[in-house]
C-alpha cells in the first residue's frame, strides 16, 4: 500500500529520480554525482545498515528543467526515506525552502523527524583521504 505513492513519485519525476519505493536513504544533488561519490554514498548506506534497497537519488537540474522546493517536498514525502543527504549547497537551500526552515551546511539537521545531512560540496570531499574521513564522520550522524 505504501509503495503506491513511492511508485507514482518515481514515475512522475523519472528523469530526475532513481531508486525504489523501498529506498531508505534519499540523496539530493544539483547535478549528477560522479561515480566515485555515488559509490561512496552507497557503501556508507550499507555500512550504516540502511537495508538492502538501493539509495534513491534525485538530481535537481537536468533534461532542461530544474526541480523546485515543492518538487523536492513531493519527492521526499512520496518516497518517505528514513534519512536524507543533500550533497551540495543548492540541494540544501532547496530543502530549506521546501520545509521553510533553515539548514546548516556540513552538519546534521532534522526535518520533520528525519535526519538530514547537508554538505556544502560532497564531491569536493572525495579528493583526499582526510576529506573523505570528514565526509564519513558526517554521514555517521545519519543514524
Amino acid at each position: 500500500m505504501f509503495e503506491v505513492t513511492g511508485e507514482s513519485v518515481l514515475t512522475l519525476y523519472g528523469s530526475h529520480l532513481t531508486g525504489t519505493p523501498a529506498s531508505t536513504l534519499l540523496v539530493l544533488s544539483e547535478k549528477p554525482l560522479s561515480d566515485e561519490a555515488r559509490e561512496a554514498l552507497e557503501k556508507s548506506a550499507a555500512s550504516l545498515e540502511f537495508g538492502e534497497a538501493p539509495v534513491a537519488q534525485a538530481v535537481l537540474e537536468g533534461d532542461g528543467a530544474r526541480l523546485g522546493a515543492e518538487d523536492v517536498r513531493t519527492i521526499l514525502e512520496g518516497l518517505d526515506p528514513v534519512a536524507v543527504v543533500a550533497a551540495d549547497a543548492f540541494a540544501g537551500e532547496t530543502l530549506s525552502a521546501a520545509y521553510r526552515t533553515p539548514v546548516t551546511l556540513d552538519a546534521a539537521n532534522r526535518l520533520l523527524g528525519r535526519t538530514v545531512v547537508v554538505f556544502e560540496d560532497f564531491e569536493a570531499l572525495m579528493k583526499t583521504p582526510a576529506d573523505k574521513q570528514r565526509a564519513w564522520a558526517l554521514l555517521k550522524k545519519l543514524m
